[in-house]
């Protein structure tokens, strides 16, 4: 039997296709294909899940520590009036006191709370995030707060014949390493407090683990790799390289060249260089210190 659902998950096949567009409200921000709603009136958490409610999503649920660190730094661009200094998730212990759940039913695997937290004061059950720091706390419930919902995207689809790989939904990644679902594979730095390397010491830290500095193959991969660099607030190493003065271009996995992302006026130099991302793609001396991002395929 389980054999059975692991081929009717994984199985190739020629089937009908929907290339899909995805679609968020204005002020929302689109990852991993789910929008998150950033809404700055401020209200009370109830009212706060019964708003997302009604764009049929939930108040966030945050599942790991990337997540949560780039949903703080979005708030900081939405909710940037100097009154604000938290915002709601859809975390609560009120359906039973001291157990802490989140509004859209998902497992609790993951906390940021701040130092004594959760405190248990009476009226404080619902979390917020300090805005400074990305932290947790629990809050009283009837305070004003802006806050952040999930909702699904709006789609758009046309359907095509092609032969497709269906790839799970999730997948266990080892901490602090991400999954992606488009490529079924892993992503992360391995050690968010590691300072930075050069592109040759950081394509060796990457084949440590079983993968190389990430190749991007596609806009959604584009803009997830991205997501890093803003969450480390730095550029960072990817694993695209030249030996030749940028006459011909390498991913160190050896999966096939491409890259439609370049920054405007870039490749600069004429001379061995390596890639990095800001928002998009940037030729870089290889022998400068930065952070990177691995990615690490997994197998079906």
């Amino acid at each position: 039997m389980a054999q059975k659902l692991i081929f009717l998950l994984f199985f190739l096949t020629s089937i009908k296709a929907a290339e899909t567009s995805i679609l968020c409200p204005d002020e929302s921000y689109e990852w991993q294909r789910s929008c998150y709603f950033f809404e700055n009136k401020s209200t009370g958490f109830a009212d706060a899940e019964s708003f997302c409610a009604s764009m049929e999503g939930h108040l966030v649920a945050i599942h790991d520590g990337f997540t949560n660190t780039l949903i703080s730094q979005k708030a900081q661009n939405f909710f940037h009036e100097s009154t604000v200094t938290d915002f709601w998730i859809g975390l609560t212990d009120l359906m039973i006191l001291g157990n802490w759940t989140w509004m859209d039913g998902t497992y609790l695997n993951y906390t940021n709370w701040a130092s004594n937290e959760p405190q248990n004061i009476t009226g404080n059950f619902c979390a917020v995030v300090t805005l400074s720091n990305g932290l947790w706390k629990a809050d009283d419930c009837f305070k004003q707060n802006p806050f952040v919902c999930r909702v699904e995207p709006t789609t758009t689809s046309t359907t095509t014949t092609t032969t497709t790989t269906q790839y799970p939904i999730y997948a266990n990644c080892t901490r602090p390493f991400t999954y992606f679902e488009p490529t079924h594979s892993c992503y992360g730095y391995g050690n968010w407090t590691r300072k930075g390397m050069n592109w040759a010491e950081s394509e060796r830290y990457c084949q440590r683990f079983g993968g190389h500095l990430t190749s991007i193959h596609s806009y959604e991969e584009m803009q997830f790799i991205a997501a890093f660099g803003i969450a480390m607030y730095t550029n960072i190493w990817i694993g695209g390289y030249s030996n030749d003065g940028g006459n011909t271009w390498k991913w160190s996995d050896n999966t096939p060249w491409e890259n439609k992302f370049w920054y405007p006026g870039y490749p600069k130099l004429n001379t061995s260089a390596c890639l990095q991302v800001s928002d998009l793609i940037i030729d870089h001396l290889c022998t400068d210190e930065y952070r990177m991002i691995c990615k690490i395929p997994l197998h079906l």
